[in-house]
């Protein structure tokens, strides 16, 4: 936690003195990762894992290398609708445009612990072509248990959302869908539309009633259901 504190401390005190501001988990070796249901029945975690490849004293110029495999919904990351239709687009199929977009950061941190967002919260203008970011301030939580008690995103949100023409979703929480549930509808449900999904996204307080360009922009990787993103905003 005192280490998440710092980062949200420095977090602010970069977005003060530029443009950018950081959206994004740190990426590395061990971090929380992906709970997955092993053969056995039980539980199992799927993490970052980064290592050095060659050394520098096995270099004759000091370079060191490294390599790395991990889960693409790992980190700060988006899914795209391959991720739950197989005729549906990868994260290679995915535009520029459909990952660098205007944005707008919803309110949300009276929103507690397995509650839902609802329609009420959502501004009265169109949120037509937009990054549509829920903010719960649930970044605060991460890499603690309460971070899977999160809230989530109700389906009158969703139904805004698509008959607006939302491009992208976003949430600082592990996932937009109530925890434990296994049919997950509001990905289901954005995905079958194209609108595109990015999670654990941080310091969307930050943003609250600025006007700004959002950046979740993964590589290209060809049949990826998710990738890890570096997202950021670009204050207008």
């Amino acid at each position: 936690m005192m280490a998440n504190r710092l980062d949200t401390g420095t977090r602010a005190e970069a977005a003060a003195a530029s443009r950018f501001v950081d959206l994004s988990q740190t990426f590395y070796d061990g971090m929380p990762g992906v709970r997955r249901r092993a053969a056995d029945g039980g539980w199992k975690e799927e993490t970052v894992r980064l290592r050095i490849a060659r050394a520098r004293s096995e270099s004759a110029a000091g370079f060191e290398s490294t390599d790395v495999s991990f889960p693409t919904a790992v980190a700060t990351y988006i899914d795209a609708p391959y991720c739950r239709y197989a005729e549906k687009r990868d994260i290679a199929g995915l535009s520029l445009e459909d990952v660098i977009l205007p944005g707008i950061v919803v309110d949300c941190r009276g929103v507690g612990a397995r509650e839902t967002a609802t329609i009420s919260l959502l501004p009265e203008s169109s949120l037509t072509g937009r990054a549509v970011l829920f903010h719960f301030g649930w970044d605060k939580h991460w890499a603690t248990a309460r971070y899977d008690e999160h809230p989530a995103i109700g389906s009158d949100v969703v139904d805004r959302l698509i008959a607006d023409g939302a491009k992208l979703m976003g949430v600082d929480t592990g996932s937009a869908d109530a925890p434990g549930t296994t049919m997950a509808p509001t990905h289901s449900r954005l995905l079958e539309r194209d609108i595109v999904i990015s999670e654990n996204l941080v310091g969307l307080g930050l943003l609250l009633n600025k006007p700004f360009r959002f950046f979740a922009v993964p590589i290209k990787a060809r049949g990826a259901t998710s990738m890890s993103v570096r997202a950021f905003a670009e204050l207008l």
